[in-house]
């Protein structure tokens, strides 16, 4: 299966190399930080291999920089991704009304603006949800993801994960679930 490569993975990969020797760490060195082999590594630095989004976070961490570094000077826009102006919409999915602002206080910290749509148990969830699927859609957008607390009344968390995959409109869209955030405490 091809990897679809595009212009974006080979200058990330460039960037990577390029960051790596101005600190003069070897090919070893930084593979061992991050936990993969010297050809992996190699295949990331020319641009063979898609940098994922969590490794390219792990590699500005090790590097003690931003991941915004690695796109400085970028000139193109991979296609199909939207509008750098354009924010995204998240629907989280949460009953505690201090792990919703817990969440709303994590988003303003990122540098993009994001749109978070708040239903409060899983019959609201699954409301919206069909809502998406109506004319309604023009006042709910359709999320680019999802944050859902599992342990969510009315309707429990998993049969709302079971009816989001149902629903080809949001069959693609990424589901981060997790269990209640104050239920550790």
């Amino acid at each position: 299966m091809p990897l679809n490569i595009n212009e974006l993975d080979v200058y990330l990969g460039k960037r990577v190399k390029a960051f790596r020797s101005k600190l003069r760490w070897l090919l070893r060195t930084l593979a061992m930080k991050l936990g993969i082999s010297i050809q992996q590594l190699q295949r990331y630095e020319t641009g063979m291999n898609k940098i994922s989004a969590s490794l390219l976070y792990t590699i500005a961490h090790e590097f003690k920089t931003d991941v915004s570094f690695f796109y400085e000077g970028y000139q193109g826009r991979p296609k199909g991704l939207p509008p750098l102006h354009s924010p995204s919409n998240i629907l989280l999915i949460e009953e505690n009304k201090d792990d919703e602002v817990l969440f709303r206080q994590a988003v303003m910290e990122f540098p993009e603006k994001l749109n978070v749509f708040t239903c409060h148990d899983g019959e609201e969830a699954i409301n919206f949800f069909r809502s998406l699927d109506e004319s309604a859609a023009l006042f709910f957008p359709k999320p680019d993801l999802i944050f859902l607390d599992l342990a969510i009344p009315s309707i429990c968390g998993f049969e709302v994960l079971k009816d989001i995959k149902r629903r080809p409109n949001l069959q693609n869209t990424p589901v981060a679930h997790y269990p209640s955030l104050l239920a550790t405490y």
